[in-house]
């Protein structure tokens, strides 16, 4: 991994409105996103295989998604 963080810059954007740059946030994340909705699936032979819940993700997502959109950047006036 690159960067340990998404820029400054980078989550301006997206506050905005800017799609590409939410693209580029949720990619940021995806990796982090995929592990936390692992789940066991189980087959009919009773093994067990580990599998990303993609209803979760989309949830997950959904909710990031609102949050960026509710998210507001204080900006403090210059003295």
């Amino acid at each position: 991994m690159k960067n340990k963080h998404p820029s400054y810059y980078l989550i301006s954007s997206a506050i905005d409105g800017n799609e590409p740059a939410i693209e580029k946030i949720l990619l940021f994340y995806d990796p982090y996103i995929s592990k936390c909705c692992l789940r066991p699936l189980y087959d009919e032979y009773g093994n067990v295989y580990i599998t990303v819940d993609m209803e979760l993700k989309g949830r997950i997502r959904e909710a990031i998604l609102k949050m960026i959109c509710d998210f507001e950047i204080p900006l403090h006036e210059i003295e």
